[in-house]
């Protein structure tokens, strides 16, 4: 039998594998793990792993798919270019065990109809400092995603915020996955880099389309707190933190069901911040045309706007537009440009990564000459 992701001993996850099928009297047959090939994002996640159990009881055999996600503390997957002190202090800044803490938290029984997280098998602590969560494997549908499925996802993650309302906060560096945003990853690293004459003579930042975005960048950068303070404008609610499409699967047997995924960053935030990774993600990452954004902000902040009140929270939409700009505009443009490859070798690749980079940040930045849509309801 291929031995089993994180160290998980055969003896724990057999009971898991019962109580999760509902069959008693399973027993396993053979195991095989194969990796799953991802962009590593997050220096937290140690691996991924799809685990194929093939079982079987008095009823039969049956085939069990699953994926394990190994959680570890940030220092063990931080580039090791990075210095030691600055390396402790980045490890002192990401919990690593968020997303272990919400999947076995009572988070999945508050989310409504329509929306859930991958069933959770089986939590194995440890060896050290290491989660391993086995998970459902939920099947997705590669049908491109559509206004519709926007709209449903936004009302979706409006009740489910409300619905969460209660549970225990979570606790975190600088209070909030955005707080530890704007005090580490603009406050420590983007703005200084911004605001030194040297990052613009890089070749990539040389770019006409990139240089022609230096002014902008340095006035929204004296612009963070006051941002900040306008998403005072919506009370804080918990939130997924990153609930991109990518992170949203549509599983083909449950249509109308979203399965959110990638739950590290689920700390309180302004409501209505999850439209922002949920309408901006897929310009993000550059699977889809920036100009999609602008009108799909709009459906998605009215769609909402609809699911906070069906929890009985009125929020006007007018207010959750304003704070959906005011969050984009600290996430996204001063650090979109490719900052972390100054020091890489120039290449056309990386040349065409910040002429596309550079389109997305203008998009961003354009939305504050826009006026708000949406009348308060």
């Amino acid at each position: 039998m291929t031995p089993l992701p994180g160290g998980t001993p055969a003896e724990e996850l057999l009971p898991a594998l019962r109580r999760w099928t509902g069959r008693p009297g399973l027993t396993v047959d053979d195991v095989t793990a194969t990796p799953i090939r991802h962009r590593v994002s997050a220096p937290t996640t140690r691996a991924l792993t799809r685990v194929t159990v093939r079982a079987r009881d008095a009823d039969g055999p049956v085939t069990l798919s699953l994926v394990t996600k190994e959680l570890q503390r940030a220092i063990e997957g931080l580039p090791p270019e990075i210095p030691p002190p600055l390396r402790a202090y980045i490890d002192s800044q990401i919990p690593w065990r968020t997303e272990a803490d919400v999947y076995t938290s009572g988070t999945a029984a508050s989310l409504p109809p329509g929306l859930r997280m991958p069933a959770l098998v089986h939590a194995q602590e440890g060896p050290g400092e290491r989660v391993t969560l086995w998970l459902e494997d939920v099947g997705t549908t590669d049908r491109p995603w559509t206004a519709d499925d926007v709209r449903r996802a936004a009302t979706a993650l409006g009740r489910a915020a409300v619905r969460r309302r209660d549970e225990p906060r979570i606790v975190v560096p600088c209070d909030s996955f955005l707080g530890n945003y704007v005090a580490n990853r603009l406050g420590r690293y983007a703005l200084p880099l911004l605001a030194a004459d040297d990052t613009w003579t890089h070749p990539a930042m040389r770019l006409p389309e990139v240089a022609a975005l230096r002014a902008d960048l340095a006035a929204l950068a004296g612009r963070v707190p006051e941002l900040v303070d306008e998403l005072g404008c919506v009370p804080e609610l918990p939130a997924h933190g990153d609930a991109t499409p990518a992170n949203l699967l549509r599983p083909p047997a449950e249509p109308g069901t979203f399965v959110a995924l990638d739950w590290g960053t689920a700390t309180p935030a302004p409501a209505g911040f999850d439209v922002v990774p949920l309408v901006f993600g897929r310009a993000e990452a550059g699977t889809a045309p920036p100009d999609e954004v602008p009108g799909l902000l709009e459906v998605a902040v009215a769609a909402c706007a609809e699911g906070l009140a069906a929890e009985g929270l009125a929020v006007p939409a007018d207010r959750l537009y304003r704070a959906a700009v005011a969050a984009a505009l600290v996430r996204y443009p001063c650090t979109s440009l490719p900052l972390d490859h100054l020091g890489a070798p120039v290449t056309d690749e990386l040349l065409a990564h910040a002429a596309e980079r550079a389109g997305f940040v203008r998009m961003v930045l354009d939305l504050q000459r826009r006026p708000a849509p949406l009348s308060g309801r």
